[in-house]
């Protein structure tokens, strides 16, 4: 089956051509207030439903991207080579300055929420609020413990397994699951586990940090480093998984 046809068409979506790659996005709103929203791994543009829908859209306008290898963002298929995560910050700096936005917020959720961070740090002076939610700007050997015990995607919970099988492919799933893990073995061996320290002190807009107390993928540590090296930022460790409306009920009070 072609890659390509197992994600369905987005409502609304559009193609961009940014850095020689044809990134597909979402806009949902028409509010003064600009997010641009980082997905995580294999997620889509769709994966951002309780966002999209929830928020008043005469108060924001909303850009959902899918970062090349991912989603519409294809082909080429997904690059975990060396550099990743700077390469698609620099493309989300990218898309916002081709949409002619020149002042917004940034969203990230887990691997998207390191991106956020290395956006921001590198675009300081065009972002109002930053806010990711179980995110790391470093592994360790037992976070990759933890990865590795992921790795055969036929032992994902049924839901998650079937939703991504349906917009991906089982192989993609399987490559791109695999080569990401890879490549987080590779920063812990070759980088000192560093995915991305030297961006936080460079982030100046408030940032607000939400994880779960009792994540079993990325520890509650991690979300407690970044408050701790993050400038003008709070970090609200919950007991729950954070997504859906606890996170728009704390979003819309920051």
């Amino acid at each position: 089956m072609d890659q390509r046809s197992t994600v369905s068409t987005e409502l609304n979506s559009k193609k961009i051509n940014i850095k020689g790659f044809e990134i597909n996005y979402m806009k949902v709103g028409n509010g003064p207030h600009k997010l641009l929203i980082f997905p995580g791994v294999l997620g889509v543009v769709r994966s951002f439903g309780p966002l999209t829908e929830n928020l008043n859209g005469e108060n924001y306008t909303i850009y959902v991207w899918d970062p090349p290898g991912y989603g519409l963002s294809r082909p080429p298929n997904r690059d975990f080579s060396p550099g990743f995560l700077d390469r698609d910050a620099d493309c989300a700096i990218a898309l916002m300055e081709a949409l002619g936005i020149n002042r917004y917020s940034m969203l990230g959720w887990c691997n998207g929420g390191c991106t956020a961070m290395i956006a921001a740090s590198r675009a300081a002076d065009r972002v109002d609020k930053l806010v990711v939610w179980s995110c790391n700007a470093y592994v360790t050997a037992k976070d990759l413990e933890l990865y590795k015990m992921t790795r055969d995607v036929h032992g994902w919970p049924e839901g998650r397994r079937i939703t991504q099988f349906k917009a991906y492919g089982e192989k993609y799933v399987t490559d791109t699951w695999s080569g990401w893990i890879d490549a987080f073995q590779k920063i812990l061996d070759e980088d000192d586990g560093d995915v991305c320290r030297d961006a936080l002190a460079k982030i100046n807009a408030p940032t607000l940090i939400l994880h779960g107390a009792k994540d079993d993928f990325i520890p509650v540590e991690h979300g407690v480093y970044l408050q701790e090296n993050i400038k003008r930022s709070t970090c609200l460790p919950l007991y729950t998984h954070l997504y859906g409306k606890l996170f728009l009920f704390y979003f819309k009070r920051f």
